[in-house]
């Protein structure tokens, strides 16, 4: 480990999956702790009666009792209910979690977790027990000395009023952003429903996007130094009367006890969004961050502050699911688009299965001549009752779920007999490529390069047609297997697109090794041009480091005169957008490729 802890304790770990004892007891045992492992709630009462632990890591899903009756019935000990217990959960909603905290849970971790977040919590609060413990001695020796030693009395208790001020303190705030934590939040948030007064509240949570990925690239010194900065950002857009909260390791809050009108908080979230968007200087690497953000605003039905919570969370994952930047101020719809998600999930193998996916095709034009240069493969889903669902529906389900690697070895295939077919009528000329987008997580799967040798094989198609694109993203932390991919790509002379360029930081020492064709500009900067000197040095910076690598830089989401002019005096080399063409279907590609030249966007 990179750190040992200076707290010891004797820890009882509960799981009912032997494998998770081991790895727990071995990174615990590795810090010092006396750790003791069993495998359900009966013993775990047992021991703990006997053993009196000083910390109990509790799993939730158990056989025959789970982790809530667990810690319900020690709680109801007085033998073992000042005994802190931590829940360890792959139940990640925010029911469970309140939940354990209404039964006296002290933290909730949840799985898969971070070894350095799991041994920072446990050394937290045996800190805090032990803290609790130098308490109750310095009151025993209080009441035994007050008559004789009143001079001493005072002193000890100033200092038990700063050690109880130092643990509210440690139990209340983050200890890396020094903001409150949730639990101050949710004590906050009572207070004000105690006043009667919830139609004058506002919650705002917001998620800093890929801060996972950015970790595993840079490293937790670098994650730890962006979350301190994205902090104090967002404090310097409160105004005085907002809390502003750490909620989790991505998750931010804001409460605002204030009567506020819907376009008053939505523009006040435009302006956390837009100050976060700014370029973070972290280790010399400017790092660009979105952020999604959900609302609750209160009115006389809420009951519970939990309720303002949950639907502020609601919100949060509504706006998740509509996509990066997105803002979403809870309603009553959201509860059907929860349903909604479930139904998405089901059916998505059946979709497949029926050939519901249904691939069109948006054209990339040359910005030197205003010639067909290519085609971009895009996914819909024609579904038999529901009509077309929104890619930005169904694929972050996808993503989620796992159920991409599927989706994208159909387009992938799909794709392929397209480009067969246009190859057989002889409609292709050889600057044409077609761009299939791939997930990261399908350039992990060790039998990717298996599968593509047989499409390539089945359909015959000339390889150096077909370009696979990957987010930046995806290329930030990629495993062994995807490395090993990528390179093998070059032996069937398979170019390489770079998505969503400049969203990221990547390695100039990948771009070099990979077979490279486009270097895509994220829409995101095509949408300012015009608009944010910032976004035009980007797209500049991008422009001459595809020349410098001489490969090309592909400009998407084109949609005004004024954005092509700004690309074309850049030097952009191909774009794409409605400028020139929404999606279409094969067959109007195909008298496309009869015509390869296209007329001109009019003024």
């Amino acid at each position: 480990m990179k750190e040992s802890t200076s707290t010891t304790g004797d820890i009882l770990v509960v799981d009912d999956i032997p494998e998770n004892l081991e790895f727990l007891s071995n990174i615990l045992t590795q810090q010092g702790y006396k750790v003791r492992c069993v495998l359900n709630g009966k013993i775990a009462i047992r021991v703990a009666q006997a053993a009196q632990p000083n910390l109990i890591l509790l799993d939730i899903k158990m056989p025959e009792i789970d982790g809530f009756e667990v810690c319900r019935q020690l709680k109801l000990n007085p033998e073992t209910r000042e005994i802190p217990i931590i829940f360890l959960s792959a139940l990640d909603q925010i029911e469970d979690k309140v939940n354990g905290f209404r039964l006296g849970g002290v933290d909730y971790v949840s799985k898969p977790f971070q070894v350095e977040e799991l041994l920072a919590r446990v050394n937290t609060h045996l800190k805090l027990r032990q803290a609790r413990s130098l308490v109750e001695k310095l009151n025993a020796e209080l009441e035994q000395r007050v008559i004789q030693r009143t001079a001493q009395l005072e002193q000890e208790i100033g200092e038990r009023l700063r050690v109880q001020e130092e643990m509210l303190h440690m139990a209340t705030h983050d200890h890396l952003t020094h903001l409150p934590n949730r639990i101050l939040l949710i004590q906050t948030l009572k207070q004000a429903f105690s006043f009667n007064q919830p139609r004058s509240l506002v919650l705002i949570l917001l998620k800093c996007n890929q801060l996972q990925v950015i970790n595993s690239s840079l490293g937790h010194h670098a994650i730890d130094q962006l979350i301190v900065s994205i902090a104090r950002r967002l404090e310097g857009c409160l105004q005085s009367g907002g809390l502003l909260a750490h909620y989790g390791e991505d998750i931010f809050a804001i409460l605002i006890e204030e009567a506020l009108s819907q376009e008053m908080v939505l523009f006040f979230a435009q302006q956390l969004q837009q100050e976060i968007s700014l370029p973070f200087q972290i280790n010399e690497c400017s790092i660009y961050l979105q952020i999604n953000i959900g609302i609750a605003v209160s009115h006389p039905d809420y009951e519970h502050p939990t309720h303002l919570l949950r639907d502020a969370h609601t919100a949060l994952q509504q706006a998740i699911t509509q996509g990066l930047g997105s803002i979403q101020i809870f309603n009553a719809e959201m509860y059907y688009r929860a349903l909604s998600f479930f139904q998405v999930q089901n059916e998505f193998s059946l979709a497949i299965n029926n050939q519901e996916f249904i691939l069109l095709y948006q054209p990339i034009v040359s910005l030197k001549n205003n010639s067909f240069a290519g085609v971009e493969a895009l996914v819909r889903w024609f579904h038999p009752t529901r009509g077309v669902i929104n890619p930005d529906t169904f694929i972050p389900i996808a993503e989620e779920t796992g159920l991409v690697i599927m989706l994208d070895r159909y387009v992938l295939r799909q794709a392929c007999y397209q480009l067969k077919a246009w190859q057989e009528q002889n409609l292709l000329f050889p600057e044409f490529k077609l761009h299939v987008n791939l997930s990261a997580q399908q350039l992990s799967q060790e039998d990717f390069i298996e599968y593509l040798e047989a499409i390539l094989t089945e359909t015959e198609i000339h390889h150096q047609h077909l370009v696979l694109e990957i987010t930046e993203y995806g290329l930030m932390t990629p495993s062994n297997i995807t490395i090993n991919t990528l390179d093998r790509l070059k032996l069937y002379d398979i170019s390489v697109s770079i998505d969503d360029f400049g969203t990221g930081c990547s390695s100039l020492s990948y771009l070099h090794r990979l077979k490279i064709e486009n270097l895509k500009i994220d829409r995101s900067f095509i949408d300012q041009i015009n608009q944010s000197p910032e976004s035009l040095k980007v797209i500049s910076a991008i422009i001459n480091l595809a020349r410098n690598l001489d490969v090309t830089a592909v400009a998407e989401g084109v949609e005004t005169r004024e954005q092509l002019e700004a690309l074309q005096t850049l030097g952009c080399g191909l774009a794409q957008g409605f400028i020139w063409s929404q999606p279409v279907d094969a067959d109007t590609i195909s008298l496309r490729l009869q015509a390869p030249e296209f007329e001109r966007p009019s003024e």
